[in-house]
């Protein structure tokens, strides 16, 4: 039976489909553009060129001080008690009878130290840029010579905080036809390789299909295709796309673009007193030993814990980023309390630690973890 029209059909088939939108330059269609060097950008190419700033002397104020520590707190052994009751009864199966009559022998107080220093950088790159040109305004060097890559003004949203934008560098751009489709405005499809059609997924390309009747099988025609092929959906038959690289518009207007990156560098170190992981003294929280924020931070250097300024040493001297303006630094230290409490309950001696401003409590080794310990009061 003849079929009707069944060369025309569509099928929307659910292969990956690139997106027209984005375009990705290859070795086939690498632009044949000739760039004039432009002042300031002489390294300016299709990728990322990085353009380092103007060198800055930073010298400290000669009236600097630098900020004095607070203590942390000490806890009691009421309050050890009292902390370590309400974490076991969080506890599946816990038994806080161990906690309510356990003797203390011991409190020894100390402080674990959580050291951060933050640095906010700027780095600007360049390169060539295109977009399709639809008769917008084209700003070229008959408008002046470009600005160097750090005078022209770029301001962030908030400091501390990582961002990314764009800018097209003033006085640098023109109009040339686009390379990817030679000024036609299509390209092949890269579908059906301009044929217009593609396999059809339904019988696999073969343009008949295995079906069973009356318990036997027998091969029917597909009804989807026309001798297995069928009309490709992303260039409706024609073999020809939009041209991704001008959209259509067969002309592309090119321009260097400044990228802008602002960065926040964190390093930080949590010198613990203990065996309490080190993660957990970072997630917890302390009393703000010392806190500074300046355009250039000095290493802290009157720390009791000799510890704490070797660490804020190393890390200052690795902050200096000679590829980047640095716009601002931030370093604290937070004073963790920790108290490790030595008890003894039937003649077995168990410790446990109490930290942390909201008197968290670490006691893996807990003598009442079974089922048996909840009856115990």
């Amino acid at each position: 039976m003849a079929k009707v029209g069944i060369d025309e059909q569509t099928i929307d088939e659910s292969e990956q489909d690139f997106s027209e939108s984005l375009y990705i330059e290859d070795n086939e269609h690498k632009p044949d553009v000739s760039f004039d060097t432009v002042a300031g950008y002489d390294n300016a190419r299709m990728d990322q060129s990085l353009l380092p700033p103007p060198p800055t002397v930073f010298a400290p104020p000669q009236d600097y001080v630098q900020p004095t520590f607070t203590s942390a707190p000490v806890i009691t052994e009421d309050t050890a008690r009292q902390a370590l009751i309400e974490f076991v009864s969080k506890q599946t199966c816990w038994g806080t009878g161990t906690a309510k009559s356990l003797t203390f022998e011991k409190l020894q107080s100390s402080t674990s130290y959580h050291y951060f220093l933050e640095t906010f950088t700027e780095e600007r790159t360049s390169k060539w840029d295109h977009e399709p040109f639809r008769g917008q305004f084209v700003d070229g060097s008959q408008n002046g010579p470009a600005p160097g890559p750090w005078e022209i003004p770029a301001t962030f949203k908030e400091i501390f905080k990582n961002e990314t934008q764009h800018h097209e560098v003033p006085h640098t751009a023109f109009v040339r036809p686009c390379f990817r489709c030679e000024a036609k405005g299509k390209v092949k499809c890269d579908r059906c390789n301009g044929s217009g059609r593609v396999k059809c997924r339904s019988c696999g390309g073969r343009g008949s299909k295995t079906v069973t009747r009356n318990g036997k099988s027998c091969r029917v025609s597909c009804s989807w295709c026309f001798r297995g092929r069928v009309t490709c959906s992303k260039c409706r038959g024609s073999g020809k796309v939009v041209c991704p690289a001008c959209q259509g518009e067969c002309n592309l207007k090119w321009f260097i673009k400044l990228i802008i990156n602002w960065v926040n560098n964190v390093s930080e170190h949590v010198i613990e007193r203990g065996t309490i992981p080190a993660y957990m003294i970072s997630q917890t929280t302390g009393t703000l030993g010392f806190n500074e924020v300046q355009p250039r931070v000095q290493p802290v250097a009157n720390s009791p814990v000799a510890e704490v300024n070797e660490v804020s040493h190393n890390f200052v001297g690795s902050h200096q980023f000679p590829m980047k303006r640095i716009h601002m630094q931030h370093h604290m230290i937070r004073m963790v309390p920790m108290t490790q409490c030595v008890c003894r309950r039937r003649g077995k001696e168990f410790t446990f630690f109490v930290y942390g401003l909201e008197n968290k409590v670490y006691g893996p080794d807990y003598p009442d973890q079974c089922c048996w310990g909840c009856t115990i009061q």
